[in-house]
């Protein structure tokens, strides 16, 4: 059991050093959470687009949607 909390604590410690999520460069960070907010964001749309045929583009809605990350 003691080996298997070590092993954990490294593969935490391990993933919170990596080059991918750091606690020096924020920034970094959030051009990740921005980046995965856009891609939901163009899922939600392909899902509308294809199952419901609602079309964010069409002009004729007169509506104006933002962006996640406006």
């Amino acid at each position: 059991m003691r080996k298997i909390l070590v092993l954990l604590a490294l593969v935490v410690a391990g993933s919170c050093m990596s080059g991918c999520f750091s606690f020096v460069d924020w920034e970094h960070n959030l051009n990740h959470l921005r980046s995965w907010n856009e891609d939901l964001d163009r899922m939600h749309r392909t899902i509308d687009r294809y199952i419901f045929n609602f079309d964010y583009e069409d002009p004729s809605r007169d509506i104006h949607y933002e962006t996640p990350n406006t």
